[in-house]
């Protein structure tokens, strides 16, 4: 939508500018949550989240306002969106929904490769300085001797938990590899099987480990299997699997909390041995807080910022569960259909590795906490935005109709030669 300023004159592309201040917007809002996460001492200025929120929402307003052709059925979506996320916000006291909400509707028509290469840019500056901070003493590098007789050595870098450390590079590797998408080399899947090999040994993150080499393995042979991988996604059975997936994780992480029962063997044995607790921990914030509309504030004691482990540990793993206890099921309810969302519209894209990261996202959300983080998980936030890749897709037409318009501008030379 172009905007005239008579005054000076200059007319200007209000969308095009839009996804440069999303974009920048988007940098400071998850820059600020990544360092609120490390162990850096730092003094912000009096009331920059409160600042930073304020222009987030008149900015997204504006944008809002004046975009042009937004459906009815878009409208609706964000309406409701709106509405879900500010009621659980002032039911269960959660800023971060603020932020969460600023982010979601802002994205609208902003491609959504750019706000992962946003994310790509500040995670790797960032890790980089924290991991310098701590290696220099600027931020203390938590070091936890865990198991029996602490063979468990695991080490956050500057980050708050050793899980927290694995968990930015999971998300990375999924980032970078929807920005490459088919475009990624077996070089660069070599160096993240290396990495997931260095997290490990560093953080001792049993699960995000088993995520990154699980994605190792399925980009591989999507690469290698390429034409095989479109034929199975074309299949209706897939189709519907891919999507009902989040539905699926989400179904088998509330059946097995709410059955779950200690005097049960096979339940407990899955609890301690396969899910490290998580069973327990999500019976117990069902006993203790209950499931209610939006939410309520959960007092949660982990291990992370101190190596002194609470003796009263009490922390809500599974995203599925977590967002049902703490924001409410109707937010858990919406949250799970955009991400089903998602992955729809990339299945009629038919984008074979981003499905694939979205299913891995799925799966992990059983197990991890980072689902709802949007300074974590880049996907949480992306329902409105462009899924188109008008980059290099539309790069390669403009190179064809050049080439084309060469061709008919030397036959008609040629002919008039003739002639």
């Amino acid at each position: 939508m172009k905007t005239r300023i008579s005054k000076l004159n200059i007319d200007f592309d209000f969308e095009a500018y839009w996804e440069i201040i999303y974009l920048i917007l988007l940098a400071f809002f998850v820059g600020m949550r990544f360092l609120l996460s490390t162990m850096f001492t730092i003094y912000w200025p009096k009331y920059f989240y409160r600042t930073l929120t304020v222009i987030g929402v008149v900015l997204v307003l504006l944008h809002l306002m004046m975009a042009k052709d937004i459906s009815k059925k878009e409208i609706a979506a964000m309406l409701v969106v709106t509405f879900v996320f500010m009621m659980s916000h002032y039911v269960s006291g959660y800023d971060f929904l603020v932020d969460l909400l600023i982010l979601i509707l802002g994205a609208y028509r902003v491609n959504f490769r750019n706000i992962l290469k946003t994310y790509i840019a500040v995670w790797s500056v960032l890790l980089v300085v924290t991991i310098v901070g701590a290696m220099t003493g600027a931020a203390e590098n938590l070091v936890y001797y865990q198991g029996e007789s602490g063979e468990r050595v695991r080490m956050a870098l500057g980050i708050c938990y050793p899980t927290d450390l694995a968990a930015y590079v999971v998300f990375l590797m999924f980032a970078y590899v929807c920005v490459r998408d088919e475009y990624i080399t077996y070089l660069e899947i070599g160096v993240m099987a290396i990495l997931a090999g260095a997290v490990y040994y560093i953080t001792d993150a049993r699960t995000d480990f088993i995520v990154m080499e699980m994605l190792v393995v399925v980009v591989l042979l999507a690469k290698k299997f390429k034409k095989q991988f479109e034929k199975l996604i074309n299949k209706k059975w897939v189709k519907g699997v891919c999507v009902f997936l989040p539905i699926v994780m989400c179904l088998i992480a509330w059946s097995m909390t709410i059955v779950f029962n200690a005097d049960n063997d096979v339940l407990t044995f899955i609890d301690r041995k396969v899910v490290s607790n998580r069973l327990w921990m999500g019976k117990q914030a069902l006993n203790d807080y209950g499931i209610s509309a939006f939410g309520k504030y959960v007092l949660e004691k982990g291990y992370g910022g101190s190596v002194e482990l609470p003796d009263d540990y009490f922390f809500i793993d599974s995203s599925f569960i977590s967002m049902g206890v703490k924001y409410g099921l109707f937010f858990l309810l919406v949250n799970i259909v955009m991400f089903s969302g998602e992955i729809y519209r990339f299945v009629v894209e038919k984008k074979i590795l981003i499905i694939i990261v979205m299913s891995m996202i799925a799966i992990q959300s059983f197990m991890e906490h980072h689902y709802i983080q949007y300074w974590y998980n880049p996907f949480t936030i992306i329902i409105f935005a462009s899924m188109s890749y008008a980059g290099r897709e539309s790069l390669h037409t403009k190179k064809e109709e050049v080439m084309d318009l060469n061709r008919n501008i030397r036959d008609n030379a040629l002919n008039k030669r003739k002639s």
